[in-house]
């Protein structure tokens, strides 16, 4: 049976990314109505353009301005969202940045503290927020969040953001557990290698410190099992799977959806 998400609204922080297109994508198709939120409106204006593009209904499709470097925004977002559609019930959190790649030795305290800043500090206010507001409604809801294999599998020269997405796989635990009792399901999820401008940046770290082409990194970054890259809609079905009813019993996990290459 297909998954239904009709009278559903489901928020997308880091809303302008190809991940989030991916997610939206998924949400949409599915029946919900989607929120982007993210640092520029501009970027937000693409994102939905593009989406209205692929022929979903712009009337579906909020935008809303997010920084996780200022919290006072996470309120004024979630207020947006609401004007827009009513009760918030799906949260995914893509938002994150990586800083790019230094040995520990060179890494700065203000990278270390942004990388924190976003992926975790800002992470979490959204997802206190998001509960804060449900608990009041006494309504049910699902938590998405976006950590990565890096917080299984360490790679080189990554160290903060290595850390920073091991603490969103521990908090998404804590919060599964603490919050339970509201009805409100929280998991994660461990992208690999996907198609992102964010894995592009990665490439481009890459080549600075041990050369190479990016055209050859598009050829081998991706998972063995699957010999290409990870599209993210891929990620984002796997996203809407576990915002879903059938994912009820799928708690506090952290889900590897790299094409194989991390086997926990």
């Amino acid at each position: 049976m297909a998954v239904n998400f009709e009278g559903r609204v489901a928020y997308i922080s880091g809303g302008s990314c190809m991940m989030a297109r991916g997610t939206a994508t998924a949400f949409l198709e599915a029946g919900a109505k989607v929120v982007l939120g993210d640092l520029r409106q501009e970027l937000l204006d693409e994102a939905k353009a593009d989406l209205v593009s692929k022929g979903f209904t712009a009337e579906n499709i909020a935008t809303t301005l997010l920084d996780l470097t200022d919290l006072k925004t996470v309120k004024a977002t979630f207020d947006d969202a609401e004007a827009a559609f009513g009760t918030v019930d799906v949260l995914v959190n893509i938002a994150g940045v990586i800083i790019g790649y230094y040995k520990l030795d060179d890494m700065r305290e203000e990278d270390w503290d942004l990388t924190f800043n976003v992926n975790v500090k800002g992470l979490m206010e959204m997802c206190r927020e998001f509960v804060r507001r449900l608990k009041e409604k006494g309504l049910p809801g699902n938590i998405v969040n976006i950590a990565s294999n890096a917080a299984k599998v360490c790679f080189a020269d990554m160290a903060d953001y290595n850390a920073s997405k091991a603490a969103v796989m521990n908090l998404t635990q804590s919060m599964a557990l603490e919050w339970a009792p509201y009805n409100i399901n929280v998991n994660a999820v461990c992208p690999g290698a996907v198609d992102t401008a964010m894995l592009r940046k990665c490439m481009e770290e890459s080549m600075r410190l041990y050369g190479g082409t990016i055209e050859e990194m598009r050829r081998t970054w991706g998972p063995p099992q699957l010999g290409r890259l990870i599209q993210p809609y891929e990620v984002g079905r796997v996203i809407r799977f576990l915002a879903s009813e059938d994912a009820v019993i799928i708690r506090g996990q952290a889900i590897s959806v790299d094409g194989g290459n991390t086997r926990f």
